[in-house]
C-alpha cells in the first residue's frame, strides 16, 4: 500500500557510537554477528533500507486499524449510539521504527517506546480536540474509565482520572514524574540474568536503571529529544536527584491492597 522510496528513516536510524549504552551496542553488534533472533517479537537491529521497508508495511497495517475503526463508528451511528458511547483508542506500548537502529520492542525505553497513543472521545465533553502536556501512564486507564462511569475505584487502586483533571495543557495537572517498570524473561543485552529496568520520566529527563549494571541513562528530553547523549557520568547532581525521584515514586507506587485488617 505505501511505498518505502516514499518513507523517511528516523534520523537516529545508524550504527551507535563508542558513548552510546552498552546495551544498544550490543544488539547492534548481535546483528553483525548473524545472531539476531527475527523470527519473534524480540526487537533487533536494522539498517536504514529495512526500517523503510518495514515503516511503509506498518503503515499499511495502521491503514487497516483506522479502517475498522471507521467501521465501529459508523455502526454506532447507524444504531443511535453515537451520542450515548465512550470511544477510547490506545495501545500497550509504542514502537521502535528505525529509532536508534532499533525495530520491534524491547526493555530499552526510548521515546518511540515509552511514548502510547491515547484517544478519548466522548460526547459530553466540552473541549474535543484538546490535547494535554501533562504526564500520564498506563495505569492511570482503569481509573479514568471507572471514573467516567461513576464508580469508585477498589482499594489499592493507583492511578488517577486523567480527562476529569482541569486545566487541560497544563503541566501542573499532571504528576511531576511517571514510573515505567519492566521485568523481561529474557537474558540478553549483555545481560547474565533476565532483563529488569525501572525508568522515570519527567517532563524534561529520562532516567533508566538496569539491574545488575553499574552504569544507567540519563537524557534531557529539552535539549536532547532523540536521546543521543547520555547524561548519566556527565552531571551527577542530576543523577542524584533523579535517582532520589525514582526512589520515592517507586515507594509511593507500592501496592497497598489487600487492607490489612489487624495491626502487627
Amino acid at each position: 500500500m505505501y511505498s518505502p522510496q516514499d518513507v523517511a528513516a528516523p534520523p537516529t536510524c545508524h550504527e551507535p557510537g563508542v558513548g552510546a549504552p552498552p546495551h544498544l551496542r550490543w544488539i547492534h553488534e548481535e546483528r553483525r554477528q548473524g545472531q539476531s533472533v527475527l523470527t519473534s517479537q524480540r526487537m533487533f537491529a536494522v539498517d536504514e533500507r529495512e526500517a523503510r521497508e518495514m515503516i511503509a508495511l506498518t503503515y499499511g497495517m495502521i491503514t487497516m486499524v483506522d479502517d475498522a475503526v471507521g467501521r465501529i463508528l459508523q455502526a454506532l451511528r447507524e444504531a443511535g449510539l453515537e451520542d450515548d458511547t465512550v470511544v477510547v483508542f490506545t495501545s500497550d506500548h509504542g514502537d521502535f521504527m528505525g529509532d536508534h537502529g532499533l525495530m520491534l520492542k524491547g526493555p530499552l525505553h526510548y521515546q518511540g517506546l515509552v511514548r502510547v497513543p491515547f484517544i478519548w472521545a466522548d460526547p459530553a465533553e466540552k473541549c474535543a480536540g484538546a490535547r494535554s502536556a501533562g504526564l500520564a501512564s498506563s495505569v492511570d486507564i482503569a481509573r479514568t474509565v471507572l471514573a467516567r462511569a461513576g464508580i469508585a475505584p477498589v482499594n489499592g487502586m493507583q492511578g488517577r482520572d486523567i480527562v476529569g483533571l482541569q486545566g487541560r495543557g497544563d503541566r501542573a495537572t499532571g504528576p511531576e514524574a511517571v514510573l515505567i517498570e519492566e521485568d523481561n524473561q529474557r537474558a540478553y543485552l549483555g545481560f547474565k540474568e533476565p532483563v529488569r529496568a525501572r525508568t522515570l520520566v519527567t517532563a524534561c529527563h529520562r532516567i533508566t536503571l538496569y539491574r545488575g549494571a553499574d552504569w544507567g541513562e540519563i537524557y534531557d528530553l529539552h535539549d536532547d529529544p532523540l536521546e543521543q547523549e547520555n547524561l548519566w557520568d556527565r552531571d551527577p547532581a542530576l543523577r542524584s536527584r533523579l535517582l532520589e525521584l525514582l526512589a520515592r515514586k517507586m515507594m509511593d507506587s507500592f501496592d497497598r491492597s489487600p487492607r490489612p485488617t489487624h495491626v502487627a
